[in-house]
């Protein structure tokens, strides 16, 4: 049988008639607190994006450069996009945001 009070923070347990009264603290949270920000880094590591960049492999990583680069020529051919001056910047925006975790993988 599990109890809770949650003005004490406290729980009980009985097991077989005996009863142990358990507290959370901090340092009994401690392990489940990292437990918590190991889970978000396997979540943010798990596709690539600028802001996982760096916990991907040295391979992935090199290969999302030269994906960008290739972008970024594409996103200023000035033959393609003469009316706009050759540049079209929100292209290179889209591609690092939707070609690029789909291309970069580990």
């Amino acid at each position: 049988v599990v109890s809770a009070n949650a003005s004490t923070a406290r729980f009980g347990v009985r097991v077989a008639g005996e009863a142990k009264a358990l507290a959370l603290r901090p340092a009994n949270l401690q392990p489940a607190a990292e437990a918590v920000e190991v889970g978000r880094l396997i979540l943010k590591a798990a596709e690539w994006s600028p802001q996982s960049h760096e916990l991907f492999p040295e391979a992935a990583r090199k290969r999302a450069v030269e994906v960008m680069r290739l972008g970024y020529l594409i996103a200023w051919d000035e033959e393609r996009f003469d009316s706009r001056e050759g540049a079209a910047p929100e292209l290179a925006d889209i591609w690092r945001g939707f070609v690029l975790p789909r291309v970069v993988v580990r």
